[in-house]
């Protein structure tokens, strides 16, 4: 019974979340590391009936798209969102290739558009005789701890998918970009000091194990984003996670970051719309950047 209670009242905070702080929402913050677990946890994952697959062309740029839910995306997906891109594919949840429309990610039915739409759109529009298949892996509300390298358990899950994805992918061509966006539940759960300790070398492992798995040249560029800068009710916890964030760029080759700078909330854990398109912007960039 007080089980079902749990998530009875953590699916009640998730109606609360999607509202946003911007309505002037008088609901408890949920930026605690259990709190993020019950928001992003008590969903489904998203299935598309309407998504058909497709035969990808063989000699695709891939882009692997790791990290939590502001990589997967939240913001809605609105008219302009809805389209498919030309030229471009993404590995759905069954890992068979499809048009590529939004949501592109499938960790939680709620899924919307994330920072790889315009980054996507960017690549395109400057490559214009390239095909691009996106490789979406991230997961909503996942820790650091998901994504480093291990054989089994809670720790190294979501590696463990993602590089499985990743090999698939490469059937239908090469990487040439690795997205990274994660942070928010890390810092709900350790100090400043921790994090500045921990997470750049557990990023740092988890990007050479990409690379030497997949037989990822070094070149290929790393692009890693600041969580948003926000007000949060139990703390700042852009200030405790951005630095290690930055530090990940003097661990790993041809990595770079992304600033959050005046990019605004949809509510208490994700990017607006308008906020996601800039950041992907910024993304496509900071890529160019490293890339040449």
């Amino acid at each position: 019974m007080k089980h079902i209670i749990a998530v009875i009242a953590a699916t009640v905070s998730l109606a609360g979340v999607c509202e946003g702080d911007n309505a002037g929402s008088a609901k408890p913050a949920m930026s605690t590391a259990e709190a993020i677990a019950a928001y992003e946890g008590t969903a489904e994952a998203a299935r598309d009936p309407e998504e058909k697959e497709v035969e990808a062309p063989k000699d695709m740029k891939l882009v692997l798209l790791i990290g939590q839910s502001n990589m997967s995306g939240r913001a809605p997906v609105t008219d302009e969102f809805k389209k498919p891109i030309e030229r471009c594919y993404k590995l759905n949840r069954d890992g068979k290739w499809t048009l590529a429309t939004n949501p592109f990610h499938f960790d939680r039915k709620y899924c919307g558009v994330g920072p790889a739409d315009e980054f996507a759109r960017r690549y395109l529009a400057d490559h214009p005789g390239e095909t691009l298949g996106l490789v979406p892996c991230a997961v909503g509300g996942s820790p650091l701890s998901s994504w480093i390298p291990a054989e089994k358990g809670k720790k190294g899950e979501n590696f463990r998918s993602a590089l499985e994805r990743a090999k698939a992918a490469q059937a239908n061509g090469e990487f040439v970009a690795i997205l990274w966006h994660q942070g928010e539940t890390d810092a709900a759960k350790a100090s400043a000091e921790q994090l500045l300790e921990n997470y750049p070398k557990g990023f740092a492992d988890m990007v050479a194990e990409f690379r030497s798995t997949l037989g990822l040249d070094a070149k290929v560029p790393v692009i890693v984003g600041e969580i948003g800068r926000w007000k949060r009710t139990d703390g700042d916890h852009a200030s405790k996670v951005n630095p290690a964030i930055h530090e990940c760029t003097n661990r790993v080759a041809n990595c770079a970051c992304v600033s959050s700078e005046g990019l605004k909330n949809l509510d208490r854990h994700h990017f607006d719309g308008p906020s996601v398109k800039t950041l992907g912007d910024r993304y496509y960039e900071a890529w160019k950047g490293v890339s040449k």
